[in-house]
């Protein structure tokens, strides 16, 4: 089970992204702040509020190695709050598909 101190504090999100593996399913925990308003050679880049972007895949592959379609994703706010709720988000997707995820990183499809 993934814990909040596990996930950390916020400020190491402002500078990277938190990835870990559990119970034969990966998972990546990123900060994001999603575009409002693409730059034009007027006006620059509008951006939005922070946010956490979560994404979960089964194991043992990597993201990059990973098919889009086996990923799940969630977005939560950028704060402490949104921090327990993604921990929770990953946490229960985890015990309801506990079974479909291979239990060691050796197991698994072969690309």
């Amino acid at each position: 089970m993934l814990t909040y101190d596990d996930a950390l504090n916020l400020n190491y999100y402002k500078k990277t992204t938190f990835t870990g593996w559990m119970n034969g399913m990966r998972f990546l925990i990123k900060r994001e702040e999603p575009v409002i308003k693409e730059a034009t050679e007027d006006t620059p880049e509008e951006k939005g509020e922070p946010i956490f972007h979560a994404w979960i895949w089964p194991g043992p592959y990597i993201f990059d190695l990973t098919d889009d379609s086996k990923k799940t994703d969630n977005t939560f706010p950028f704060t402490d709050d949104g921090k327990k709720q993604c921990v929770d988000w990953i946490n229960e997707v985890i015990s309801a598909h506990s079974n479909e995820y291979p239990k060691n990183k050796t197991d698994g499809e072969n690309l």
